[in-house]
């Protein structure tokens, strides 16, 4: 079974990282998983370094039809059994391209709300239309979490058309020193967050939450990972909340997962996810976790037992929680072993490519549907 997977390729977040832990392991399940992309980036960089096959169309623009043509062109040329999209741009184009050139399937993973992928309104606008409007066009639907399933459910998708496939993540090994090492921090309690610097993360809402921190652990030091329209902003409010002196912006690091395990918490303040990747691998590498309860993340942390919970868009009760963690390192650690242990029974990127292959088999007619 030959299957592309689709992907605008300038993905280098949770979408990068899907496609590095999933095709790997298809391609150990006897899947031709290959990978087409519009543009050249970091994705094909790592795809290639892993053996993956790699198609880039070379077209940088976010509306083109030239892209269509080329995309057509190669479908027709690599006969798919399957074409794969993940993102807005990749499942519009993915999926017109894919009927254009005749291909049987067409599946789509649903990674996040669609109208939170892209930073800029009128992108989020335009693809977030363009998905409703090419649906019809799609087989089957993998949705990330129970949470995206439902909503896409509501927005009129068939149940029978959607598939429930939690986020798995690649063997993690965790360098507990080099965050420290790198960033001077040596025995402070080192707080870290991950993430593109984009409105949805509300990493102004951890900011507000860390001043209330530092008022009660004064040695405390935050670690925000990642790169993003938002920087600027973001300094600028670490100043005016007089903690600019122990807030480090990382940017974005290809070594992220390693960073990790380094920390005392790790923190997700989203306003809203589908089943964030970053807060699976904290969880593998055994960090205590602070994270809003939304979109997919309840499924993962059970509160009080594998992380602690809080509402979206409440610096004090983040605050709190944090502190908490800081205050009873016993009780967190504790929670992490559990977090830990959850995710190498269900969160495996060999899970996920098992029952993405399930997905496939399916819809080819050899076997049951994942739902």
């Amino acid at each position: 079974m030959k299957v592309l997977h689709i992907n605008g390729g300038g993905d280098t977040g949770g979408g990068k990282s899907h496609l590095m832990a999933l095709l790997p392991e298809l391609r150990k399940l006897d899947i031709e998983a290959e990978l087409v992309v519009f543009s050249a980036g970091l994705l094909t960089t790592e795809a290639a370094a892993l053996g993956i096959p790699v198609h880039c169309l070379r077209v940088k623009h976010m509306m083109s039809l030239t892209l269509l043509r080329r995309l057509r062109s190669l479908l027709i040329k690599l006969k798919p059994d399957i074409v794969h999209t993940h993102g807005g741009r990749a499942n519009f184009y993915g999926r017109l391209a894919a009927r254009l050139a005749g291909i049987p399937l067409v599946v789509t993973t649903v990674h996040s709300h669609i109208d939170l992928d892209y930073s800029a309104l009128i992108p989020n606008m335009w693809f977030s239309a363009v998905d409703k409007l090419t649906r019809g066009l799609a087989d089957r639907f993998i949705a990330v979490s129970h949470e995206l399933g439902a909503a896409l459910g509501k927005q009129g998708v068939i149940p029978d058309r959607i598939s429930v496939v939690h986020n798995g993540i690649a063997e993690l090994t965790a360098e507990p020193q080099l965050l420290r090492t790198e960033f001077g921090l040596q025995s402070d309690p080192v707080i870290c967050a991950v993430g593109r610097l984009v409105p949805v993360k509300r990493f102004d809402i951890l900011l507000r939450a860390y001043a209330h921190v530092l008022a009660r652990v004064p040695a405390a030091k935050l670690v925000l990972v990642g790169d993003g329209p938002l920087e600027a902003k973001l300094r600028h409010l670490a100043v005016e909340l007089n903690i600019s002196h122990a807030v480090t912006f990382a940017g974005y690091r290809s070594d992220a997962r390693q960073l990790l395990g380094g920390a005392d918490v790790f923190v997700t303040s989203s306003a809203m996810e589908g089943l964030p990747i970053v807060l699976l691998e904290a969880l593998a590498a055994k960090v205590p976790v602070v994270a809003t309860a939304v979109g997919g993340i309840p499924e993962v942390i059970v509160p009080q037992v594998s992380g602690l919970l809080v509402p979206p868009c409440d610096p004090r009760q983040l605050a709190d929680a944090i502190i908490l963690c800081l205050e009873e390192p016993l009780a967190a650690v504790a929670r992490a072993e559990a977090g830990q242990a959850w995710v190498y029974r269900h969160a495996t990127a060999g899970a996920m490519a098992a029952k993405t292959a399930a997905v496939y088999r399916a819809l080819r007619g050899g076997g049951d549907s994942l739902v």
